[in-house]
């Protein structure tokens, strides 16, 4: 629904503000009257952010950098306020008793903490992991005082979360987010956007809307075609519907292509379901 192209270099939260109110008013016009949720990593940090969500109707789940401040309202939290996180073995969640300076009314933090043996973690500093582990725990596990250490994840919010359950029912959503990177990577990979063909930005950025185009037909096109249990992607789209040997014969003055028969079948089942749907599709 919104989209811009940056350079490695930029900001994406400044640009942030003008993608949301482009997003609201996409799905509004689509018919959309819920409120809507916005979910991001720490990338999209910023009050900024948060407020122009909240002053468009929205609700939102930001990713949140490690700090001290965080750090400090973990080690406050009370071991039984601790409850286990949803289809993540090991992972427990809690809610904090801290919200950021200067973010909207109602802001909450959530916590996520997955505990590791020493032998899983680094010294490298690089290491990913390591760098969610507090300083003081991951020294005491590299010291080798302690055997285990707890690594942290956190998230910003404004929803109303007051049971156990709530709390890790929006956590696991959140973590479900990382679906967008499949996103990303068909759109690379299966659509082109990974070379783009010009020093033009203006150039790209075409480039770039015709390969998010491409692959919203792609998947608009595998909802309704009957693909099986084939992974939805833009090369299953290509493979099974568009790639398709065919045989090209002129009878009567007539030209017809003639497919196999199993190839056939499925190209009449996708053209009958996307005939169906032209009536709700606007003139």
């Amino acid at each position: 629904m919104a989209a811009d192209l940056l350079d490695g270099r930029s900001d994406g939260r400044t640009q942030s503000p003008d993608q949301i109110d482009r997003a609201v008013d996409a799905a509004r016009a689509a018919g959309a009257t819920g409120r809507i949720l916005f979910q991001g990593d720490s990338g999209y940090y910023s009050g900024k952010v948060a407020e122009k969500i909240v002053a468009r109707g929205g609700l939102f789940r930001l990713g949140v950098p490690r700090s001290k401040p965080l750090w400090r309202a973990v080690a406050r939290v009370y071991e039984d306020d601790w409850t286990d996180a949803l289809d993540y073995p090991g992972a427990q969640v809690a809610l904090l008793d801290y919200a950021p300076t200067g973010w909207p009314d109602g802001t909450r933090v959530i916590a996520r903490r997955v505990r590791y043996d020493a032998a899983e973690l680094s010294a490298d500093p690089r290491s990913r992991r390591s760098r969610t582990v507090g300083r003081d725990q991951l020294a005491l596990v590299l010291d080798g005082i302690a055997d285990t250490a707890y690594a942290y994840s956190f998230i910003a919010t404004d929803e109303e979360l007051d049971l156990d359950e709530e709390i890790a029912r929006a956590e696991w959503e959140f973590r479900r987010r990382t679906s967008i990177e499949e996103l990303f990577r068909d759109t690379a990979h299966g659509a082109g956007l990974n070379h783009l063909p010009s020093g033009s930005h203006a150039v790209n950025s075409m480039w770039m809307w015709g390969a998010l185009l491409a692959y919203n037909l792609s998947a608009w096109l595998q909802m309704l075609a009957p693909i099986g249990t084939a992974r939805r992607r833009i090369a299953t789209v290509r493979r099974l519907l568009i790639a398709r040997a065919a045989r090209w014969t002129l009878t009567a003055r007539r030209h017809e292509l003639h497919f196999t028969t199993a190839a056939a079948d499925l190209i009449a089942q996708a053209l009958a379901r996307i005939r169906a749907h032209r009536p709700l599709l606007p003139a």
